[in-house]
């Protein structure tokens, strides 16, 4: 019977985490820290450095602020993991040409959107805006391909196949009636966190009540964490799930340490008597 509840509880927990997918439909994704999840390839990235730029905020004032980002090579390619049905999509690109002008392209799932031109005048910072059409956006989750040429040399203290400095992309639907579905490994992810916390709390020795509270908690946690922190939990979870058998790898060890070396326990009980 327990069996059975923990088996409802998953089957509760897929479309509660479908919902908290929708509670946040715009959705920022940094470029620079813990920024794998988000790259389709390290090869056309330099590593993340430290950079100062202007910021807009939402009332209209600048302010100068230090961030980490990456510069890019001449070509780029970024994978969000973001599907978005019944609307089309806005993408802002906050990144900058250092100066060196020429023209960034921008492709979105295989679809040339625009082509960006970039002026001196625009240093250091700049941005691509584009509209992302319906048909384009329901193809799958977001490959953007940024593709730039021509433009000065860059000085000798910057790499040659200089493309962009790349600070963060925005992404926004235009219509309310939208639909984000999750990605498979999203979902996978989702899923092998709940299954393998379940079966750690069995592993301590808990009864099947308490392991399925203890997957309810986990459900609801993660449930919370996706509504309020989107690109966190799409970054983490798929990962997250191996705490749960590396911690049981782990206290497993050191049960078989205590059998095979008891030493450490007989001197403590000399010192005690």
């Amino acid at each position: 019977m327990k069996e059975l509840l923990a088996a409802a509880v998953l089957v509760v927990s897929a479309p509660a985490y479908f919902l908290a997918v929708q509670a946040s439909p715009s959705q920022r994704f940094g470029i620079g820290r813990w920024d794998r999840a988000w790259l389709a390839g390290e090869g056309g990235f330099y590593p993340p450095s430290r950079m100062e730029g202007p910021f807009r905020n939402p009332d209209g004032t600048v302010e100068v602020t230090e961030f980490v980002g990456r510069l890019t090579k001449r070509r780029a390619s970024l994978r969000l993991p973001y599907r978005a049905l019944r609307s089309p999509l806005e993408i802002r690109v906050r990144c900058h040409r250092f100066g060196l002008e020429g023209t960034v392209s921008l492709a979105v799932n295989g679809e040339p959107l625009d082509d960006f031109v970039f002026v001196k005048s625009s240093y250091p910072w700049g941005g691509i805006q584009a509209i992302v059409p319906q048909a384009v956006a329901e193809r799958g989750p977001l490959a953007i391909d940024l593709s730039t040429e021509g433009g000065e040399a860059p000085p000798s203290h910057l790499p040659s196949d200089l493309g962009v400095g790349l600070d963060f992309v925005e992404v926004s639907p235009l219509s309310e009636g939208v639909v984000l579905l999750p990605t498979a490994r999203q979902w996978a992810g989702c899923l092998l966190f709940l299954l393998s916390g379940y079966v750690f709390f069995r592993f301590l020795g808990s009864g099947p009540r308490a392991g399925v509270f203890g997957l309810l908690a986990l459900s609801a946690s993660l449930t919370a964490a996706t509504a309020f922190f989107p690109t966190i939990v799409a970054r983490a979870v798929p990962l997250a799930w191996l705490v749960f058998p590396a911690s049981m790898l782990l206290l497993r060890s050191v049960e078989l340490a205590e059998r095979w070396f008891p030493v450490g326990h007989q001197v403590q009980e000399q010192e005690h008597e």
